[in-house]
């Protein structure tokens, strides 16, 4: 709740916890969100104590605490004492808190995070199997950078390995359709030389012979994969811009080598107690270290002293910590055993840890998706059917269509993905993400233009906040609902949950709604206080937006 409601409810329920001491009763737990009423008494532990029953002591406390001048109701709901306050003491000064631009940020924090996200193999389009992790790491950094943290994000471009050298190879020897978008042009290179791969001996050993050549440092070699990478990372980048996602940083794995970092980190790991040699290969005996299977081997090197992808992952989070002080990386599901080996190489080099976050696929028809394959539904495909869909939904709207449109598809595809919580899976669907009367993009986003053309038929400044009548039920719904913002904020950047956002933009455009549909706010007894919750409600729909990632119109 917003400080000076939680400073007010604090007296209150301080004030009614003395009476409840006085009359006999032990210390009740309070329930500062419960779904009647702005607060409530928890009667069980009590009951308990008492050997009696929680709904009758629910009852006495209600009638016991009645008398008190801010409380207009007291009532038992299945042993729970839910109190509600009179908004209408504290709904002006209430006001005048939420317009203050601080109003549910923190205070600004001196740490700086980096946020890794993304970091897709540079080997062709984006597919929507994995959309959730642009998504989740463009929308976490938006909301810590709204909270007062120093937020920068980075993109891992893994362009060393197999893949890359395939690609590289791919570029070097194939054509496609020029006259596609880059990305989609160039994966056509690279299927055919992952084709070849398989089936030319001899394309095999000019790939792996090149994955040597990188992995020992050959700048050539360095050098052509680095390129190809940056060559696909052109498209790539551009999808990234359109989802309105795209990360501030890129850094290349292959520059580790080149500068001879994932060296220094193969001398320390060997420095480790828990450090083995296998057949030439080195590797982390973490059979103590909970870890099953043949992955208590840990290796960083091959027999012939070259690194590993996972050496190479270890350097890249050294570097990390010499610029910021925490890391947060957005990883798929699949990569939780990767993490926590990570976690182990990097406490025995006395390095710090990143913070994980980790989200489940996206499920869509058609089978597991895969870009060697070429079984795959490209984002870039989702995001202009979504768009062309909502502009035919526009229909003869007097807007530019064409902006608007991908507002809301762009809109429409974050919010239905950042809605559901990270580590549940879910199936996408175009038509539920622009449904304009569900939980969705649309919805919240015409809320705020409902908000912004009440604000334009006013045409007037705004007054200061005054009530002349009593505040009706959805107006006293709709300023609880304002007032648990900061507390979302809160909760969402403590549990890394986005979810939570979405989720309370759902509520607050519903009651705002509520609101419109209840309370005349022009020419109103009330007016000045109803166009000042009307601002409100905007800013607090706008703010929220904004942290998804998703533009706010004033007209729609």
């Amino acid at each position: 709740m917003s400080q000076k409601v939680v400073d007010k409810i604090d007296d209150i329920v301080q004030d009614i916890s003395e009476i409840v001491k006085s009359k006999g009763f032990p210390d009740l737990p309070v329930d500062r969100d419960p779904p009647f009423g702005d607060f409530a008494f928890i009667c069980f532990p009590a009951a308990k104590a008492l050997k009696r029953n929680p709904n009758d002591i629910s009852e006495e406390i209600g009638k016991e605490i009645q008398e008190n001048d801010w409380i207009i109701s007291a009532k038992n709901v299945n042993g729970y004492c839910n109190v509600s306050i009179d908004w209408n003491k504290i709904c002006v000064d209430f006001i005048d808190e939420i317009g203050k631009s601080s109003y549910g940020k923190g205070d600004i924090k001196p740490e700086k995070i980096l946020i890794e996200h993304t970091s897709a193999n540079p080997t062709g389009p984006f597919h929507m199997g994995r959309a959730r992790n642009p998504i989740i790491g463009d929308s976490i950094a938006r909301l810590l950078n709204y909270y007062g943290y120093n937020v920068s994000t980075e993109y891992y471009v893994n362009d060393t390995g197999r893949q890359a050298a395939t690609l590289a190879h791919g570029i070097a020897e194939y054509r496609g359709n020029s006259g596609n978008k880059i990305d989609h042009a160039l994966v056509e290179y690279y299927r055919s030389a992952s084709d070849s791969l398989k089936n030319d001996d001899n394309v095999r050993t000019q790939i792996y012979e090149k994955m040597e050549l990188i992995e020992s440092g050959d700048k050539e070699a360095l050098n052509e994969v680095k390129t190809a990478a940056k060559k696909m990372l052109e498209g790539m980048k551009i999808s990234l811009g359109e989802l309105g996602a795209e990360t501030e940083n890129y850094y290349h794995e292959s520059d580790l080598i080149a500068t001879g970092k994932v060296n220094i980190v193969i001398d320390q790991l060997k420095k480790s107690n828990l450090c083995n040699e296998e057949k030439g290969a080195y590797y982390l005996d973490l059979e103590k270290e909970n870890i099953a299977g043949r992955n208590q081997k840990f290796f960083f090197t091959r027999d012939n002293g070259l690194s590993l992808y996972t050496t190479r992952d270890i350097a890249y989070h050294i570097e990390k910590f010499k610029k910021y002080d925490r890391a947060l990386n957005i990883l798929g599901e699949d990569h939780k055993l990767q993490s926590k080996l990570l976690g182990i190489a990097l406490r025995e080099i006395n390095c710090k840890t990143p913070e994980t976050l980790f989200y489940s696929f996206v499920n869509l028809p058609g089978g597991k998706m895969s870009t060697r394959a070429g079984r795959v539904v490209y984002l870039d495909d989702i995001m202009q059917q979504i768009t062309d869909l909502a502009k035919e939904k526009l229909g003869e709207l007097d807007v530019d269509k064409e902006k608007l449109a991908k507002q809301i598809g762009i809109g429409a595809l974050r919010y239905n993905i950042l809605k559901v919580q990270a580590e549940k899976g879910f199936t996408f669907n175009i038509d539920e993400a622009l449904n304009l009367q569900g939980d969705s993009a649309p919805f919240a986003m015409y809320s705020h233009a409902r908000a912004a053309a009440i604000l334009r038929n006013f045409n007037n400044e705004l007054p200061k906040s005054n009530i002349t009548n009593k505040l009706e039920n959805s107006e006293i719904k709709l300023l609880r609902t304002l007032s648990k913002w900061p507390e979302t904020v809160k909760k969402a950047i403590e549990n890394l949950a986005i979810h939570y956002i979405p989720n309370y933009a759902h509520t607050l455009a519903s009651d705002f709604n509520q609101f419109y549909r209840d309370c005349p706010v022009i020419d109103n007894p009330n007016e000045k206080f109803r166009i000042n919750l009307v601002m409100c409600s905007k800013k607090i729909l706008n703010e929220s937006l904004s942290i998804l990632g998703i533009e706010a119109p004033e007209t729609m």
